[in-house]
């Protein structure tokens, strides 16, 4: 087996993995080293080695252009992150809202917990995050 790609998130790898597996290529992932080297291999067999690179080569310039648009490891720089920070802020405010409501219920305060109001809570982090989160937290990673 040889390392053929390397990615820093887990989506990205499982994208890579089922890209190969579509062609018939036998792919393993071997994300055992992930917590200290964030990165996860994918290997396939020696044998298929150039048509694997060649396929990941294709998903990049198709994804991104040939303008280096990509970041190390072939992921994208701004695109996939803000989608990713968008969850994750719209998560967080749904936590801290929930947790809010039933510290709230304690002084007989009821807040709604329908799926619009949540739906809303939601929107309102994901947006927050993207705005005050985003470039800031881009510029610095790429430096």
């Amino acid at each position: 087996m040889i390392t053929v790609a390397k990615y820093s998130s887990r989506e990205e790898a499982y994208i890579a993995k089922a890209l190969l597996e579509a062609a018939g290529i036998q792919v393993f992932i071997d994300d055992a080293q992930f917590a200290e080297t964030k990165t996860i291999d994918i290997r396939i067999p020696e044998s298929h080695a150039e048509q694997a690179r060649s396929i990941l080569a294709d998903r990049e310039e198709t994804i991104h252009g040939v303008e280096g648009k990509t970041g190390p490891h072939g992921n994208p720089k701004g695109e996939f992150k803000d989608i990713l920070l968008f969850i994750k802020g719209g998560g967080l405010w749904i936590f801290g809202y929930v947790l809010l409501a039933l510290i709230l219920r304690v002084f007989g305060v009821i807040l709604p917990m329908n799926p619009l109001s949540l739906g809303l809570v939601f929107l309102v982090g994901g947006l927050i995050s993207l705005i005050f989160g985003g470039p800031r937290g881009r510029s610095s990673r790429s430096h």
